[in-house]
């Protein structure tokens, strides 16, 4: 089930094009540029190749067609994003790495978990597999998967959450009690649950009309909503089929963590180890969600 090339040329060439596009950036604003040009083009890749690529006959049972070509394609859309997304970041992370002897550092919130002790062991990983040649970055592969739904939920409910604040007024003394521990940058200790600290947010946000009265708002804002007597937590999935996401995220980025985590489902294949068909620690990956992850916390996946 591997693919094979008969024009490897154009395919390579292009690639180097890519990641020119990265590397010959001046400024982080020509970068930012770079990268959503860059996720374009993957997307027009993608369509083409879905649409016109010959995939070998699978071997097995499928039930009827529709489910072959859902597998075929699923297939095209894991292999271009190694091939084509995974490379073009692979290169250019070990380029940064030679160049200033580190990659991105990200500071993440102290919860219960240190999440910055589990970052810092997963960038070690993938720079070792970086300047040794390896394929996989094991723990890397683990690790990102977490810390791309902790930081898309902090940061989309940090949105959410002041967007709303900045269109309150005319409150009482009570509602401004209810929203003042967000005005200051002193720390502040909620008892108590994420639901149980946010809810009088949420409640206050839907009674002034600046936030629809929605599950996925709920979710986001609280980290739990209700909906039929089914509670429903906050997920990588359900963020990213909300419609606050889809309002906030640049379509390109939208699309690709879409792809890559609801469609293709690599965070379950990861974890489950589900790989009969194709390597999902395979170290291109890792480059996508490490690039995923600093785009998040830089706020470039971002419309504004």
């Amino acid at each position: 089930m591997s693919v094979y090339l008969e024009n490897m040329d154009p395919l390579i060439s292009y690639d180097e094009e890519l990641f020119n596009r990265l590397t010959s950036a001046r400024n982080t604003d020509e970068l930012h540029d770079a990268k959503c040009a860059v996720l374009r083009d993957f997307h027009d890749i993608y369509t083409f190749d879905a649409s016109d690529a010959e995939f070998p006959e699978p071997v097995g049972h499928f039930d009827d067609e529709g489910e072959k070509i859902k597998f075929i394609r699923k297939k095209i859309s894991l292999q271009d994003i190694a091939f084509y997304l995974g490379s073009v970041y692979k290169k250019y992370h070990y380029i940064v790495y030679q160049t200033y002897n580190r990659l991105p550092e990200i500071e993440l919130k102290r919860l219960t978990i240190d999440y910055n002790e589990i970052y810092r062991k997963a960038m070690e990983d993938y720079i070792a597999a970086l300047v040794t040649g390896g394929q996989h970055a094991v723990t890397a592969s683990f690790v990102l998967p977490s810390l791309i739904e902790q930081g898309l939920g902090v940061t989309l409910q940090n949105r959410m959450l002041f967007k709303c604040i900045m269109q309150l007024n005319d409150l009482t003394e009570e509602e401004k009690k209810v929203i003042e521990p967000f005005l200051h940058n002193d720390k502040v200790l909620f008892y108590g649950t994420e639901k149980f600290s946010m809810e009088k947010s949420y409640r206050l946000f839907v009674e002034k009309g600046v936030l629809k009265n929605a599950p996925d708002n709920e979710m986001i804002l609280t980290g739990l909503a209700q909906k039929e007597k089914k509670k429903l937590p906050r997920t990588l999935g359900r963020l990213l089929n909300s419609n606050f996401a889809k309002e906030e995220i640049r379509p390109e980025y939208l699309e690709l963590l879409k792809n890559f985590f609801v469609e293709l489902n690599i965070r379950n294949c990861i974890m489950h180890g589900l790989g009969e068909t194709f390597d999902y620690l395979d170290i291109g990956l890792v480059a996508i969600m490490f690039q995923m992850l600093w785009d998040i916390v830089e706020c470039e996946i971002f419309k504004d």
